[in-house]
């Protein structure tokens, strides 16, 4: 068993969200993507499995957007699309969990909408 494993080593902090990991490459790394499976737990729009998502950068790779943990979000293929063809936006809120802004014709107000896999509600930064 041993001889197999890797050991990634995620340090979270104490609300147990993982801390910046990241470097400036357009992928994220095999350990970006392990401490985005463990505070998204999947998709973070319909919470598919974490094996049929991909790393979403929040502020797009081509608009400058880094390769870390605080711009980066797990989605499947259906809600990546959604996210980047159909109006849905994501910020990263105070407590580092990505929230959702579905599109005018859904909500006109465009509320944010918690991740699936959710640790804490609050978006302001009494949460943090």
């Amino acid at each position: 068993l041993s001889c197999d494993t890797t050991i990634t080593k995620i340090i979270l902090n104490t609300d147990g969200v993982p801390l910046d990991v990241g470097r400036q490459e357009r992928l994220f790394t095999p350990g970006q993507r392990k401490a985005l499976l463990v505070r998204d737990r999947g998709c973070i729009k319909c919470g598919a499995h974490a094996g049929r998502c991909q790393g979403h950068h929040v502020h797009h790779w081509a608009d400058g957007g880094p390769t870390d943990l605080d711009n980066g979000c797990l989605l499947c293929t259906s809600c990546h699309d959604d996210v980047h063809h159909h109006g849905w936006d994501i910020i990263i809120g105070f407590d580092r969990h990505p929230w959702l802004i579905p599109p005018a014709s859904i909500d006109p107000q465009r509320r944010p909408v918690p991740s699936y896999h959710r640790r804490t509600m609050r978006l302001d930064d009494t949460a943090a």
